[in-house]
């Protein structure tokens, strides 16, 4: 790691120490949660105790990334410690939402680093429940103050350097390489995916474990919070141009995220013999674990490839072109016609690079179609043999976004198509966790009956949601060494017709898919309608449309900015996915008898409408 150089580096010290203290005062409100006892009984009775072994787990990695942050201030490396709290940070906001269940739901939180309810009385919020989400609200704070670091010094000569002249300004994720990129996002899709998965078994009558998704509203989108910051963390430190701050962010995501999952895992084996650890919490501590390690070994990594490259160059022809005497009778080259070869081989490797992302984007994309397929055609319930096998119409939806994905994917392994069609596919691969889920919602309901379980089908349908996620990183990455390759001395400006059509064909899609598409009477003869937006807690097919529906918003806020080829692309991959979803009402309406169309076509269309119409803007402006 390299000290950056700052016109004011003492300023900028002390504008990071202060958001190091800031984070270490947040950990230690987040550490004396338990001692000012987070809730108390309302009967009066006295207040349940924390697990002592997980409440100095949970004390120690609330305070570690600020703790870490410290010494970096003091050795002068002050986008690192921003890293490291900006990292942090984000995690905590996750961390703070799950906090006010201690407000809406405390018994069947499941802290138990902060408490474990012996009886089923009534809990309220005490002292430590305000102390520990103060805490998270401080760490978030100091990881805005991190991000402030790290972008002035992003600004500053010597940022992103290298000793080899092919890696200066390159993303991080390429400068280490494939392997340790694709372990960052493994563990990160793992922690994931582990957020939504049980914590603990309990055969304790009072610890519940209910389903994240079907708990309490501040549960899951506490996880959807944490979730999604840590996917943001992930995929920006592997953008970034500079690897020892992308090993900050990297590193304080991960201890972070231990703070939460890993305090799991210790309090289901510290708990006793009714409360064991859930697959949850023991997946969720190996992902974050190694998002910590990958974190710890980038600048090592880098610095070994960087070396590397430097033999390469001091043995080309073209070094050696340069210095020691020439032997008699050998021709001596031009030094223009040295730095002519010198740029076409530069050219040469960099469309080698831009064509391996897009091979690797589309054939993760493909992989991911394929098993979504087979998913859906194979039985997604496991149930006894003298039982008729009901019908789960949501697969039909799966199999019309396998297609569509599959066809796109196809063309990144064409290298004279793969750029243009880059940026629809990194929209379109939502489309399957969007069906997915809805899948997911008929399997978890089903599993309810006794006898009754997820089939081959589920497990493979699952596998494909997350290559899917994979499949999207891969796109990200493709995209980041295009830019590589482009001037972007002149930058486009946004485009305001088409921010303003698209976005608000972006806020009809939303409304769309927080509407049903169809409403009629069920098997029972009850009224049935698919879940909106407005029915709380949400279930997995309506988190599989906010999904898609965020997606689209940030695709059209981009495209606004981006170049007119990729901004049609990312504009018509946008109207594709609306229109995956509009088309499950006709495929999915057979579930009831007597159909009507539901509130949410209507709004749905207009947005396939407007969305394509700003894709024809931004040809015409294209073709100006």
């Amino acid at each position: 790691m390299t000290a950056v150089d700052e016109p004011d580096p003492v300023r900028a010290r002390r504008g990071t120490l202060l958001a190091v203290v800031l984070g270490l005062v947040g950990g230690l409100g987040v550490a004396s949660a338990p001692v000012l006892q987070a809730v108390r009984t309302v009967d009066g009775a006295a207040a349940p105790s924390a697990v002592g072994a997980a409440a100095v787990w949970a004390a120690v990695f609330a305070v570690a990334a600020p703790a870490l942050a410290l010494p970096a201030v003091l050795a002068r490396r002050t986008a690192v410690a921003g890293a490291l709290l900006a990292g942090a940070g984000a995690v905590s906001v996750g961390a703070g939402v799950l906090d006010t269940q201690l407000w809406s739901d405390a018994i069947d939180a499941n802290r138990l680093e902060l408490f474990r309810p012996e009886t089923a009385a009534e809990l309220a919020a005490g002292s430590g429940a305000y102390a520990a989400l103060a805490g998270h609200a401080l760490i978030a704070f100091a990881g805005l103050l991190g991000m402030v670091a790290v972008h002035r010094a992003s600004l500053m000569d010597g940022y992103g350097d290298a000793r080899s002249a092919e890696q200066v300004g390159r993303a991080t994720g390429a400068r280490i390489g494939f392997l340790p990129s694709a372990v960052a996002v493994a563990a990160a899709v793992v922690l994931v995916g582990a957020l939504f998965a049980p914590a603990f078994v309990s055969e304790d009558p009072v610890i519940l474990v209910p389903t994240v998704v079907e708990s309490d509203l501040a549960a899951s989108a506490g996880a959807g919070i944490l979730a999604a910051a840590v996917l943001i963390v992930v995929a920006s430190a592997l953008a970034s141009i500079s690897p020892p701050v992308a090993s900050g962010a990297l590193v304080g995501a991960g201890l972070a995220a231990l703070g939460v999952v890993g305090t799991r895992l210790v309090a289901g084996l510290a708990a006793g013999e009714r409360i064991q650890p859930g697959p949850g919490a023991v997946w969720g501590t190996v992902g974050a674990g190694v998002l910590v390690l990958v974190g710890a070994c980038i600048p090592m990594v880098d610095r070994a490839r960087d070396g590397r490259i430097l033999k390469t160059l001091a043995a080309s022809p073209s070094a050696a072109a340069q210095g020691g005497p020439a032997k008699p009778g050998a021709v001596t080259p031009s030094a223009k016609g040295v730095a002519k070869a010198a740029l076409r081989a530069e050219a040469a490797a960099a469309r080698a690079r831009i064509a391996r992302w897009h091979v690797a984007a589309g054939a993760t994309g493909i992989i991911t179609a394929l098993l979504a397929a087979a998913g859906a055609l194979l039985p997604v319930l496991d149930i006894p043999g003298d039982t008729a096998r009901p019908d789960v119409y949501a697969t039909r939806v799966v199999l019309v976004a396998a297609l569509v994905l599959v066809v796109s994917c196809v063309w990144l392994l064409l290298s004279e198509f793969a750029s243009a069609v880059r940026p629809a596919v990194g929209v379109l691969w939502v489309t399957i966790p969007h069906s997915v889920a809805a899948v997911s919602q008929s399997v978890v309901l089903a599993t309810d009956v006794p006898g009754i379980g997820a089939g081959i089908g589920a497990v493979l349908l699952w596998c494909a949601a997350v290559t899917a996620g994979v499949t999207g990183v891969l796109t990200w990455f493709a995209g980041s060494a295009e830019r590589e390759e482009i001037d972007t001395s002149d930058e486009p400006s946004t485009s305001t017709p088409v921010l303003a059509v698209g976005g608000l064909g972006a806020v009809a899609a939303f409304v769309g898919l927080g509407l049903p598409l169809f409403h009629g009477t069920d098997a029972r003869g009850d009224e049935y309608a698919p879940a909106s937006f407005a029915e709380i807690p949400w279930n997995l097919d309506v988190w599989g449309r906010v999904l898609l529906g965020v997606a689209v918003a940030l695709a059209v806020i981009v495209a606004s900015r981006a170049r007119p080829d990729r901004a049609v692309a990312l504009l018509l991959g946008s109207a594709v996915a609306v229109g995956v979803y509009l088309v499950s009402w006709p495929l999915t309406v057979a579930r009831v008898t007597d159909p009507e169309m539901g509130a949410g076509v209507v709004p749905a269309t207009v947005g396939i409408v407007l969305i394509a119409a700003a894709a024809a803007l931004t040809a015409r402006r294209r073709n100006r």
